[in-house]
């Protein structure tokens, strides 16, 4: 136990002891007033109850004095005016819960599932073929005619002037065409049965200063090569005397498959 007023006279310690003794009685539940053993020192000292409102005694008993000591049937309430704190009193199981519901988060969130994508596969790029004996040969815009009998033998590059296609030839079986351009009156493109004697995959003509890629030398300088010019303005020009080709990745095809010494057929 603690006490209070240690510098105070006996008169006040003894006091503090039997007020003690009063105290460890004037429990009245778990919602009665409680009285600290300092608050019972200062109320005897003062001649007031350390009980509760409820419990007090008659107004008509008379008040110890400061230099009594109050016995304890005076201090602590009868039974029955406990009963009556106690049943006065709230109960514990009626007081309203002061903490807050709380919902723990989820330890396993739930992933969405993601929407599931169609990939289409992708459809290669159409290729125009032939009919015919050409059935199933890729061939550009313009239909190929009959080939010229000099094509039927060994790796040759077909050119038919007439019909302004290319064909490249294999033992009499082609392999596939594309479109072409010639020369002019002025730059007529030479017909006749050559070889291929140099291939040149960047090349930049000496004369015109243009660029001729993928060139394959058949005649001085005539040559098969890509055209950006063909490529761009169709049939409305021509060439220097050379055979323009305008598909790109044809005419790269034709430099990769074609070798110096295989034979140019123009007709």
């Amino acid at each position: 136990m603690r006490t209070s007023g240690a510098g105070k006279g006996g008169a006040l310690i003894a006091v503090a002891g039997a007020v003690a003794l009063g105290v460890t009685g004037c429990s009245s539940g778990s919602g009665g007033t409680k009285t600290t053993s300092a608050d019972a020192v200062q109320q005897a000292a003062a001649g007031v109850s350390t009980s509760s409102s409820a419990s007090a005694p008659s107004s008509s008993a008379p008040a110890p004095t400061p230099t009594s000591l109050p016995t304890s049937s005076a201090i602590a309430p009868t039974s029955s005016a406990a009963s009556s704190s106690s049943s006065s009193a709230p109960s514990s199981s009626s007081k309203p819960s002061t903490s807050p519901t709380t919902t723990a988060p989820s330890t396993h969130p739930t992933t969405p599932t993601p929407a599931k994508t169609t990939t289409k596969p992708s459809t290669p790029p159409k290729t125009n073929s032939g009919s015919g004996w050409l059935a199933g040969v890729p061939i550009g815009s313009n239909k190929p005619g009959a080939l010229d009998p000099r094509c039927m033998t060994g790796r040759v590059i077909c050119i038919d002037m007439s019909t302004h296609t290319l064909l490249w030839v294999i033992d009499g079986k082609p392999q596939y065409g594309m479109d072409v351009r010639f020369g002019d009156e002025n730059n007529p493109t030479r017909k006749g049965k050559f070889d291929i004697y140099m291939k040149m995959e960047h090349c930049i003509s000496t004369i015109y200063h243009t660029s001729m890629p993928d060139a394959m030398f058949f005649s001085g300088g005539e040559a098969v090569h890509f055209s950006i010019d063909f490529a761009t303005y169709g049939y409305a020009h021509h060439s220097h005397g050379c055979v323009n080709v305008r598909d790109r990745a044809a005419v790269a095809r034709l430099f990769a498959d074609t070798k110096v010494g295989d034979s140019v057929v123009v007709y």
